[in-house]
Parts: C-alpha cells; structure tokens; sequence
C-alpha cells in the first residue's frame, strides 16, 4: 500500500514538471496582455471534476476583490450565458479537449467576442485550437494504477489556476490587507484586522544602568522574550533574549556587570497604537525582526507596549 501511495505521489510530482516545463515566457506573456486588456468579469468553466477546479479558482479569484465567476458548462447552454459579453475573459478547463460541453460553450464564447484561454493536457486537440491561448494544464497520465481516476489531470489543472490566479492578483496590485477585508469572518480576516494596541502585553522597563545579572532577571520574570530600557513616558532602548545571549557568549566571565546600554538595540522599530496587526506584520517581515515596540499615535516616545511573534501565536 506504501508504494502505492508514493507512486501515485511521484505520478503527480512528474506531471506538474512535465507542464511546468512546457510553459514558455510567451505564452506567459500572452497570458498576462489577455488579463490587462479584461475589464469585465473572469470567467472559469469546466464539467465534472475539471468543474470543481474551475470554482475553486473563481472563488480564489474573488477573494482578490476581483470580479469572478463560476459558469456550468451545461447550464450556461440554457440561460447562464446572458450577461457575458466581450469585455469579460474566459478560462476553459478540459483535461481532454474533446468535452462536448466545453465545445459548445466556446463556439458561443466566440460569438461574442470574448477571449478564450484553454487549460488542456496539449495543443492538438478540438478546444486547444480554438483558444486565443492555449496552456498545458493536464496529463495523459492519472496517477491510479487504471489510469483513468482524473488525479494527475485535475492537480495540474488546480496548479495552473492558482499560477494563474497568482498573476491576476499581482496585476492588480493586490495585498493581504485586502484578502483580510474580504474574509471578516476568516482566521485572516478576524486576526489581520485588528487594532495593534489590542494584542498587546506589558513588557519590563529597566534603566540603561542595569547590569545584565539584573536583565536576565527581568527576561525571565517577563515571560515576553525581551525588555524596554528608558521609562514608561520615554523609549531609549530594546534588549531581546538574543541580545542578552550574545552578550554573555562574548563575556562568559564578567556578563553580569555589563549595563544594559552597552547591549540594547538604541532605535528599536517602532510602531503607532492606531495601526493594525496586518501593518505589525508587514513591519516585522520587512524588517526581518521578531518585536516591535508599539507606542502612541500621539506621544512616540511614550511606550503602549510590545508585539512580538510570541503573542502572534497566541492570536
């Protein structure tokens, strides 16, 4: 049973290669002028399991904040067609590109005008020749021992969509922010949203003449992976357990006395009160750190708190 898990694994892995490989920089381009000259709606049809994929990426597409839908390939032929015109772009997905359905559907496509890009397993079939683009997302190859359960075929499909889905979002600029805007009710949306200063804790404040031996005790009292040096009313300074570990690996001797100035990090990444965790984030990958000090919109230097990974987990 092992192996046959991991053949049907590796069966997939060679079928993405294979389609990886066949995608070329033109193609990439014509891609990209077809999704930059759309103003209307992105269209994905498919029948059966070719179907699920198509809606998975619609409503991908969707969360983009763009104008997207899923169309049935059957029931389009009995109304759902109506408001489709040649301002919109349509991706059509058969693994065969023998789909009676799909055939129908993009003869009717073509009558209005409406660019068509195809998502088959190659170039020569009836619905790939039709296409204005034509991308090999697919396999002659399922990954059963029958070949014949749509598994290789569907994974390049779902792949080829995400990659495509991936470009539209970068032609329209798109950001997490505004993923997080369009999933309120989703562990992103609930989380990215929210006010900084509401997720924050209470750190130790020690003055800049504390000696280490007296850090470490903070540090550990604290429970939060850092301190602040100054006052409440005045940041000078941040020491993270890392700063303190390094300190000590230097000086294993005489650590101890050193006093906190010598170590702390005197311009410390700041952040104002009236941002959101998504901001805090951003901040924390651009800068590569792990906290941040949050202070008040209204006051710079008066500490609010600190945001750091450990309380990201904690969300």
């Amino acid at each position: 049973m092992h192996s046959l898990i991991s053949d049907s694994i590796s069966l997939q892995i060679g079928a993405l290669q294979n389609m990886q490989h066949q995608l070329t920089p033109t193609q990439s381009e014509a891609l990209t002028t077809l999704i930059r000259h759309q103003t209307g709606q992105i269209i994905f049809a498919g029948i059966g399991k070719s179907g699920h994929i198509a809606k998975k990426i619609a409503s991908s597409i969707k969360s983009l904040g763009i104008n997207a839908t899923y169309l049935h390939a059957s029931e389009a032929m009995h109304g759902d067609i109506g408001p489709l015109n040649h301002h919109d772009l349509a991706f059509l997905i058969s693994n065969s590109g023998e789909t009676t359905e799909i055939l129908a559907l993009q003869s009717q496509l073509k009558h209005r005008h409406i660019p068509i890009v195809t998502l088959t397993r190659n170039h020569s079939n009836s619905v790939a020749m039709q296409a204005d683009l034509n991308l090999i997302a697919g396999s002659s190859i399922e990954a059963d021992p029958h070949n014949i359960l749509p598994t290789s075929s569907t994974t390049c499909a779902l792949v080829m969509g995400d990659a495509i889905t991936i470009a539209i979002a970068n032609y329209h600029a798109f950001s997490k922010n505004i993923f997080a805007h369009n999933h309120p009710h989703g562990n992103l949306g609930l989380h990215a949203l929210k006010p900084i200063k509401t997720q924050l804790k209470s750190v130790p404040i020690i003055d800049i003449a504390t000696p280490l031996q007296q850090v470490l005790s903070q540090l550990l009292c604290g429970h939060q992976g850092c301190v602040l040096v100054g006052s409440q009313q005045q940041l000078q300074g941040l020491i993270t357990e890392g700063d303190l570990n390094r300190a000590i690996s230097h000086n294993p001797e005489h650590w101890q006395h050193i006093p906190a100035k010598e170590i702390m990090s005197a311009n410390p990444v700041t952040l104002d009160d009236s941002h959101t965790v998504h901001d805090a984030e951003q901040l924390m990958q651009q800068h590569n750190i792990n906290t941040i000090v949050i202070v008040y919109h209204n006051n710079t230097q008066h500490i609010s708190g600190v945001y750091t990974r450990i309380y990201r987990k904690k969300i």
